[in-house]
């Protein structure tokens, strides 16, 4: 009989490794596409220019690393699915969330493949980060379950006076939607439609379907997200005694909002840099990540009343 306590534990860190790996996996992926190291290992699969470990080059590095993580999310799904099946009992979501993250990594191939054939036609590629994004937050919600069954414990408030109600499922969404949004920018050509920041050559809202509307777009769904986190974050702080790690999700997703918005205006500033453009997705996943965090311990009033971990004490002289 599966132990519910040990085995939890060793599953909550495969959780927490698979979305790890799908963060990586975004942000990689996201290099390889701002970088153009899509080809960087030529032809060659699962080879790297006909080599197991490729020379030198900074492209063929980026796309073998690329291949690296999309391996590791692989494994780690196959793993996570088989450790899932084995704890249904303990909770058939231990189960059921795994085999939907088989079918994401399924569908997200068959993506990269179309991508392929339509040279990153933005649609796809836009479809391509929604996936992705839902992969990392089945990932989180599985490794929070997890951390719940094996410590504190806490009947689901869901619908029944939740802290934080409908606040951060809000939040959550319109993070996702600015994602998706930036996605479609970006592959679209539009980011180079407006040259200045906040305007955009005089133009304020979005009357149409051109390159400078789907870059308005954009933006005024990045100022709806960025209202949504700030509330979610203010009314978390307001629980900073009762439920610490609500408060201190909701602080952090601020502190990252203002840092991303202005990454974003940097995009604009310095002309789209490489570096900056990674930047701004590696920083939108992580509030992403947050947004889930906080919809799932709004759910698991115990995890969130949980106190916030402390450094060990020095250990004193002899």
């Amino acid at each position: 009989m599966v132990s519910s306590t040990k085995v939890p534990r060793r599953f909550a860190r495969l959780a927490i490794a698979t979305a790890v790996a799908g963060y990586l996996l975004i942000v990689v992926g996201g290099t390889v596409r701002v970088t153009g190291a899509g080809m960087g290992c030529g032809p060659d699969w699962p080879l790297c220019n006909g080599q197991v470990i490729p020379e030198w080059d900074v492209l063929a590095w980026t796309e073998f690393i690329h291949r690296i993580v999309a391996l590791s999310v692989i494994l780690l799904t196959g793993l996570l699915a088989v450790q899932g099946w084995r704890l249904r009992r303990v909770n058939p979501w231990f189960a059921r969330l795994p085999l939907a993250a088989v079918g994401l990594v399924l569908v997200q191939a068959s993506l990269g493949a179309i991508t392929v054939f339509t040279h990153l036609d933005a649609l796809v590629v836009t479809i391509h980060l929604g996936v992705a994004l839902t992969y990392l937050a089945i990932g989180l919600t599985l490794a929070l379950l997890a951390v719940a069954a094996n410590g504190a414990r806490g009947e689901s408030r869901a619908g029944r006076g939740t802290r934080l109600g409908a606040r951060a499922p809000a939040a959550a969404a319109g993070v996702f939607a600015v994602m998706l949004t930036g996605a479609y920018t970006a592959k679209s050509g539009a980011s180079i439609a407006c040259t200045e920041w906040p305007l955009c050559g005089g133009a304020w809202v979005p009357t149409g379907w051109t390159p400078v509307d789907v870059h308005l777009t954009h933006r005024w769904t990045a100022v709806v997200a960025a209202v949504l986190v700030a509330v979610v974050g203010r009314n978390a702080r307001r629980w900073r005694v009762d439920a610490p790690m609500l408060a201190t999700l909701g602080s952090t997703a601020d502190m990252l909002m203002v840092l991303q918005i202005l990454v974003g205006a940097a995009n604009i500033w310095l002309d789209l840099a490489p570096a900056v453009r990674i930047a701004h997705l590696a920083i939108a996943t992580l509030i992403w990540a947050l947004m889930v965090l906080l919809v799932l311990l709004d759910r698991r009033p115990a995890l969130a009343a949980a106190p916030l971990p402390r450094p060990a004490p020095a250990p004193s002289g002899a």
